[in-house]
């Protein structure tokens, strides 16, 4: 018969290899994505909540839908990058808004649970590409849900994809909301490296400076890319306040839709895509090109952004000729305007873009123009 010390070493490792069990079951384990359910725990009628793997211009993608009521208008989150997943913070910090909102999560190629982490890598992609991608989605949505429009949602390297098709494709867009809006990307580049430098030199941080001086002015490789933006985050131009990317990755491994492909793909997926499409990006500049929208557009920025640089999203969004359009400051953020104030952009988004969207499936809008 145990003793007691005996029965605690027995009972202590029983939880430990629970806990252990734990761990590796939610780490290798498959994603999932919790059902709607109303006070007495039963599914919510007309909701949905899925997770899938679509078939995309040859390549397996992750998709999540969820949505309390599929008479809601689509919203599609067009994440960062390009390659770095938003899925598990936006379920986090925005999952109010599937109350509102039948909500896509749409992993893009080398991202979150699309990244195979066993197949090769491509040699080669487009901007191009990625936006037939954003169209299969956008029609598998549309005939998924009934909808014949849906609202784009771009984040940073998103707002170039989200721009590209709802100026190609209006007849399928909603609205455009863009939010870490790209413009003139090489400018801004330029911009973010002069902050970071004067920056490193008003704080006497002299291994910034002589980082900074080393990699030089842009563009850059990934080697370079990395430091500056090392440096710019450190400085306050990547977030107002304390959204780091490992509290990012905090944040997102706790949710069920995140496993160890996500955690993977966070320090594999945004290199391989930054080295395949910068040069593409530098060279689309959205400012000069892309002015003129059949869609209404909404842009939010946040007021230390200098990754995009809030002035030239300012100066962008003044140029746009739109059936409708409103800008929002948002002044306790910096890249990241719905991961630091979530709460105002949740509503920003219910209040206003919904009804706008909601109108525009069927109804031609007046002409409008509103700025915060």
């Amino acid at each position: 018969m145990l003793s007691k010390r005996g029965r605690w070493l027995v009972e202590g490792s029983v939880v430990f290899l629970v806990v252990v069990a734990a761990i590796v079951f939610k780490t290798f384990g498959p994603i999932s994505t919790p059902a709607f359910r109303d006070s007495n725990d039963r599914p919510v009628a007309n909701s949905i909540a899925v997770v899938e793997r679509w078939r995309v211009n040859g390549i397996d993608e992750s998709v999540i839908l969820r949505g309390r009521d599929l008479n809601n208008p689509v919203l599609v989150w067009l994440h960062g990058g390009p390659g770095s997943s938003e899925t598990s913070l936006l379920r986090v910090m925005n999952g109010a808004l599937e109350d509102h909102f039948t909500v896509v999560y749409w992993d893009q190629r080398l991202a979150g649970q699309t990244l195979d982490p066993l197949a090769a890598y491509p040699e080669s992609l487009t901007i191009a590409q990625m936006a037939d991608d954003l169209d299969v989605i956008v029609d598998q949505v549309r005939k998924r849900v009934g909808h014949d429009k849906v609202v784009l949602v771009g984040h940073s390297w998103g707002t170039m994809l989200g721009v590209l098709y709802a100026s190609r494709h209006p007849e399928k867009v909603a609205a455009y909301v863009g939010i870490g809006q790209m413009t003139d990307k090489a400018k801004a580049e330029t911009l973010s490296y002069n902050f970071a430098l004067d920056q490193a030199r008003r704080r006497g941080n002299a291994k910034a400076v002589a980082d900074l001086q080393r990699i030089g002015t842009p563009p850059y490789g990934n080697e370079q890319m990395f430091t500056e933006r090392a440096w710019l985050e450190k400085f306050g131009g990547v977030n107002y306040g304390d959204m780091s990317l490992l509290r990012m990755i905090w944040i997102g491994v706790r949710v069920p839709e995140s496993n160890w492909r996500d955690i993977w793909a966070v320090s594999h997926g945004g290199a391989i895509g930054t080295k395949l499409l910068e040069a593409q990006m530098l060279s689309t500049n959205l400012d000069q090109t892309y002015t003129s929208f059949q869609v209404p557009v909404f842009i939010g920025a946040g007021r230390t952004d200098h990754v995009t640089d809030a002035d030239l999203t300012r100066q962008y969004f003044e140029r746009i000729d739109a059936p409708q359009k409103s800008f929002l400051w948002f002044e306790r953020s910096g890249h990241n305007p719905h991961l630091e104030e979530p709460e105002k952009f949740n509503n920003w988004m219910i209040t206003e873009v919904r009804p706008v969207a909601v109108a525009h499936e069927g109804a031609t809008n007046v002409p409008r123009s509103t700025s915060q």
